[in-house]
């Protein structure tokens, strides 16, 4: 399985798997995306019971920078990515920054259960 990996030039974030490179835009523009600097996930009592879940509150707090710029992805995470160019979008960001942002947060739900 093939895996790309975030590369940071010049404020911008790229998903990199060999001679393979997509752009996914700029960081600051994706941690606006995503809502800021932090995102909360929240786990259930059954989650809270993992012995590396150590939260007082059943909560994680996840630092958005640091995660999209360290995060691997799988193939089929940037195939999908791929399909959304670098045009303007909502919000004047492009559309693929967009969507990275909305699927960056999927994950991070997949990790945990949030009510709001």
């Amino acid at each position: 399985m093939t895996r790309y990996e975030p590369e940071c030039v010049d404020g911008r974030l790229f998903l990199v798997a060999g001679d393979d490179r997509v752009e996914a835009g700029a960081i600051d523009d994706i941690v606006d995306a995503v809502g800021g600097d932090s995102y909360s996930i929240e786990y259930d009592e059954k989650q809270r019971m993992n012995p590396w879940l150590d939260t007082d509150d059943g909560t994680l707090d996840i630092d958005v920078r640091e995660t999209v710029t360290t995060l691997p992805h799988t193939e089929e995470f940037v195939s999908e990515l791929r399909e959304y160019g670098m045009g303007t979008a909502r919000f004047g960001l492009p559309r693929r920054t967009v969507e990275f942002a909305n699927m960056f947060v999927d994950l991070l739900e997949q990790q945990g259960k949030r009510d709001s």
